[in-house]
């Protein structure tokens, strides 16, 4: 569940990036600014790399890392970078900004699922006093 959670919030994510998330209007005439301007690219590149290992995952592909632990990891990146993606830019924040604050949240509860199955994968290996077996 948490893998198919993270796979589609990230790409609509992603598809949201660059989409205008900040408009400036100066004498009149109104420019909109995609959401991987500036911080923003940090978000994109955090977001592909979350949607790339999340399907390498679901692939089967051999790698030896802590699986869980790294998509748990990129998914509060993106909840926080975004954040401070809207916070930076506050002024003139446009609709596509708060689409992208609850995709990356939506991510982030992806991200706490893992969390959660790293920690029962991790206590299933403990012994009643607290030993790993």
């Amino acid at each position: 569940m948490a893998s198919r959670l993270l796979l589609v919030a990230g790409t609509l994510y992603i598809v949201d990036v660059v989409l205008p998330w900040r408009q400036r209007c100066i004498a009149g005439e109104c420019v909109s600014i995609s959401g991987w301007e500036g911080i923003g690219v940090l978000n994109l590149l955090l977001a592909i790399t979350l949607v790339v290992w999340e399907a390498l995952w679901l692939a089967g592909a051999e790698i030896n890392a802590p699986r869980a632990l790294v998509s748990a990891g990129l998914a509060a990146a993106i909840v926080l970078f975004t954040i401070l993606k809207i916070v930076v830019d506050w002024n003139g924040v446009y609709l596509f900004a708060w689409i992208g604050l609850l995709l990356a949240l939506v991510i982030g509860y992806g991200g706490w699922m893992r969390w959660q199955e790293h920690q029962a994968v991790t206590d299933g290996l403990k012994g009643g006093d607290g030993d790993t077996v």
